[in-house]
């Protein structure tokens, strides 16, 4: 009778723990609360503590004049370790499957100085790419999106061993265009966008999409994204298929005004902030510094227009031009420290950098909004 008892305790502990477990699994969405699906962990949650972390618009609205620093560039990283890939069709992707280790090295320089998001090398990754130049089956080209990942939670999580650092900090699963898969260099002139359908768009994403929620993904990052067109796919295909995953949306602009594609950035953000309660931020990456302010503002008159509370994000990369021919060329206007002050007044509250800024001047974006008290941490 003693040993039934015990067993009978046995059982109950365990469906109470299931009930608890499954309990864990609704999180805030805003203020709203939303069941997270797919049969993956909390997004963000404490690996020890059980605790859900809070989300980046949960934070930003308790302290609305800080801002959350992002990382900077993965590839142009990588490249100064003397990994040659500026000419490789799947570009960073490819060391994903050959030296994953340097990957998550990188990560953690990030980190080390300052950043609080990561974005997973999966930019340029679709399955198909992937089985074609690595040729590796389906299932092992699956495994290496999921890796990138990985990778990135395993360096959060050495780094707060080495620092016993409790900050927040975030992985966002990377969204490229279709036309960075295209290694002709489209993305940045979204030349691509005229030749396929908006159904076309929004099924080739979701796979992508769908390996990067599996994994556990804080957020997904749309970006890069030449075109209002392609936003609103990937927008779509998120709404239906991952409605509680929070994302960001961001352009890349040709000049202070327009998408790579030629449209308004004022109409490329209502497109995609109107009517898409998931999208949590928008804004522009890599882009010419000199274009952010600019930009910015836009961006935050459209938001304005559609009356929507996603915030603004801002991630240029060194102001040089991408050729598929001859790779980053012309001048180098990388922005200093002061610039991200600049972002920040204008109302971005995700700022860091894209292609060819490095851990450096992270860093110094980190000291100079945390001199002035307006880095969160």
């Amino acid at each position: 009778m003693i040993m039934r008892r015990f067993i009978n305790g046995l059982i109950q502990s365990r469906r109470t723990s299931n009930i608890l477990v499954k309990t864990a699994s609704i999180c805030c969405f805003g203020t709203s609360a939303a069941v997270v699906g797919f049969g993956a962990r909390v997004p963000g949650a404490a690996a020890k503590s059980g605790q859900k972390k809070p989300t980046i618009k949960e934070i930003l609205a308790r302290h609305p004049e800080k801002a959350i620093l992002m990382d900077g560039g993965l590839a142009s990283e990588l490249q100064s370790c003397d990994f040659n890939i500026d000419g490789d069709p799947l570009w960073s992707s490819r060391v994903l499957a050959s030296k994953p280790n340097a990957v998550k090295k990188v990560h953690k320089r990030y980190l080390q100085q300052g950043s609080s998001v990561l974005i997973t090398a999966s930019y340029q990754c679709s399955v198909e790419l992937l089985m074609k130049h690595l040729h590796v089956t389906e299932e092992q080209a699956k495994k290496l999106i999921k890796s990138s990942v990985k990778l990135a939670q395993n360096a959060i999580s050495e780094y707060r061993q080495d620092t016993k650092s409790q900050r927040p900090i975030w992985v966002a699963g990377s969204v490229g265009p279709y036309g960075a898969c295209l290694h002709d260099g489209s993305e940045y002139s979204g030349s691509y966008i005229s030749t396929m359908s908006f159904e076309d768009l929004r099924r080739w994403h979701i796979p992508r999409i769908r390996l990067l929620v599996e994994s556990s993904v804080d957020m997904i990052a749309v970006e890069t994204i030449p075109s209002k067109v392609e936003a609103m796919a990937v927008v779509s295909a998120l709404n239906e298929h991952f409605p509680n995953m929070p994302a960001y949306v961001s352009f890349t602009c040709k000049d202070d005004n327009h998408t790579c594609s030629g449209e308004p950035i004022f109409d490329a953000v209502c497109a995609v902030a109107g009517h898409h309660q998931n999208v949590i931020a928008v804004g522009v990456n890599c882009c010419d510094p000199k274009n952010v302010p600019s930009l910015i503002q836009k961006a935050k008159e459209a938001l304005k227009i559609v009356k929507s509370d996603a915030l603004l994000v801002a991630y240029p990369n060194s102001g040089e031009e991408w050729s598929h021919e001859t790779g980053w060329h012309g001048l180098k206007t990388t922005a200093n420290a002061n610039h991200c002050l600049e972002w920040h007044k204008q109302g971005a509250r995700l700022i860091g950098g894209c292609c060819r800024v490095g851990p450096m001047q992270i860093g110094a974006f980190h000291r100079t909004l945390r001199s002035k008290g307006l880095i969160y941490e």
